[in-house]
Order: structure tokens, then sequence, then C-alpha cells
């Protein structure tokens, strides 16, 4: 082992401005954003506005990015988009390596600038294979509500440290769910369960199998069925008039939208398809990615998560 005064001393990290820098991963900044002349950060840089990496202290959350856009304006509530990785395939470690352009392309942060909406990305680090049946990688999401939880946690953070809030932590607005790959089961599990507004989930090539209700009788989970069945539930019935007829309408509270490519995707999401069409479910909507197969499992999230920025109705 060696004589244990003659090993390296590894400086504790610290920063002026964070006191919880010690507490994220050696290789995870407090902070990323793009200097000026009155702030001239070091390195590492990011997109406008600013990026906070939190060590949140709830399983599978350390680090979390919190992404304010440009131009954002600090007001309460934040509308929120919460995204979900997939399986890390030891091609990345933390969401900063996720989402910095190197990955396949994912830029997530610079697609939300684009759009020039009025919301905050938020994203958490959790462990190496998160999906697509409920498991411990998932952390704190793999339980029924877990979003709520960790959304109120990561606001009582932006409070404390992020200045425009000045000590106060911001309230929860509309909440967009989104994930890529194994993070089906998470969107499936949070979607059913969050008391938060959910106003739209989008998945990403994430509708694989998730397990088994019976696994010695062969019977998987429905994962199509299970979907129609939350659809329907972010619903609630409206009573019109025809004359002096009343007439019950549904009208829904969440829109759910999915992209394909590879083949187990493929199957379930056109199992789903169908079912809505029978079912007449108008807040379900189904599309197949421009190219398909497993070469194209991250053009799935690339070339289709600015659209749905750009396009979301609730921010």
């Amino acid at each position: 082992m060696g004589n244990p005064k003659s090993q390296p001393h590894q400086a504790v990290r610290t920063d002026v401005r964070f006191d919880f820098v010690d507490k994220l991963p050696a290789d995870v900044p407090p902070i990323e954003q793009q200097p000026t002349s009155l702030f001239p950060f070091p390195p590492p840089v990011g997109p406008a506005e600013a990026t906070y990496y939190f060590p949140i202290p709830l399983d599978g959350c350390n680090p979390t990015g919190v992404f304010f856009p440009a131009g954002f304006k600090f007001t309460s509530p934040i509308n929120v988009l919460l995204y979900f990785h997939g399986h890390k395939l030891g091609e990345f470690k933390t969401i900063n390596q996720y989402w910095n352009g190197n990955l396949h392309g994912i830029r997530l942060r610079e697609d939300v600038n684009a759009a020039g909406k009025n919301v905050v990305l938020i994203a958490p680090t959790m462990g190496e294979n998160p999906g697509s049946s409920l498991n411990p990688a998932m952390g704190i999401f793999r339980q029924p509500g877990g979003g709520d939880d960790f959304l109120a946690e990561v606001a009582r953070w932006i409070g404390k440290y992020v200045p425009q809030y000045n000590k106060a932590a911001p309230g929860i607005g509309n909440v967009v769910l989104a994930g890529h790959s194994g993070a089906g089961g998470i969107l499936s599990q949070q979607a059913k369960t969050m008391t938060s507004r959910v106003c739209e989930v989008w998945g990403f090539d994430s509708m694989y199998g998730e397990g088994w209700v019976d696994k010695l009788h062969k019977q998987a989970i429905d994962v199509a069925g299970n979907w129609v069945a939350t659809a329907a539930n972010r619903q609630t019935v409206e009573i019109d008039y025809v004359g002096v007829l009343p007439l019950p309408e549904w009208k829904p509270n969440t829109w759910f939208y999915f992209y394909w490519a590879g083949t187990g995707p493929g199957v379930n999401s056109r199992d789903l398809q169908e079912r809505v069409r029978k079912m007449g479910l108008t807040n379900v909507t189904v599309e197949a990615n421009a190219h398909l197969g497993g070469a194209y499992h991250f053009e799935t999230l690339t070339a289709n998560f600015k659209k749905r920025v750009a396009a979301a109705r609730c921010f």
C-alpha cells in the first residue's frame, strides 16, 4: 500500500461563488457561461445565458444540469423541460459530457436557445443503464412522483445559488417530460404519477420493452397499453351545449409525441399508433423518424428535439 504520508494529497475543490463545488464530480464545473467584460469567467464556457451544475442530494441526481437560455426572464413560476438521458454505453459519465455537442451531435441547450423559449432545461445524471424496466440506475425517478420531489429540490437550489432569484425558490409552472432511448421507462412512470402540470411528453426512440408482469409465464408489460391509459387519464371532461343539450367532450391536459427509428421501439410504437387510432385519442402523435434503423437511434433525438421545443404549446 505504501506509506500514507507519501501519498499525494488531493486538494479540495473550492470556488468563492459556490460552497458546493467539492460535492460535484471532479470533471464537472459549478457553472458554464459566456464571459463578459464585467464577468470574465474562466473556462469552461457554455451557451448563454448560463448552465449551473448542482449536486442534488437525491438518488441518481448528481450532477444535475440546469440551463437558463439566452434572454431568460428570471420570473416565478418557471416552466421546465425535464430531460432524461438513456444508457451511457461507456460514452459519457455526466450530463455536461452528454450535451456538450461532442456526443452524437446532441446539443440540447443550443436547440432551446434557437427556439427562443423562456423555459429552464433541467437534466439529471443517472446511473449506467437507467431503463427500460424500472431499476436502481433510474435513481429517484423509478419512484412514483419522483419527478415532483426532484423539481422541488432543484427549485430550492436555484433559489439559493442563482442570484437573480435572490434566495427565493421559484415555483414550478408547466412541465415537459422528454427522454431518449432507455429513458422511456422513466417517462412512463413519471407521466403516470407526477402531480405537476405535465403539459407534454416527448419520447425519442424510447418505446422499448419495460420488463415482465409475469416472467415465469412470459407475460410482458404492455408498453403501448400503459401509454394509452396514461393519455386517456390526462384528459378532462368538459360540457358543451348544442342548443339545450349538454354534450360531454374530452379535452386533453397533456399531449404526447413519440418518434422512433429502431426495430424494438418500432414494434411498440406501431402498436401504440394503432390503439390510439381505434380509441380516437387526439392527444397522442406517433411518427417514424425520417431514416429508420438502429444507426439512426441518436438522429431520432437530434432531428426532432429542436422542432418539439419550437412547437411546445406550454412555454
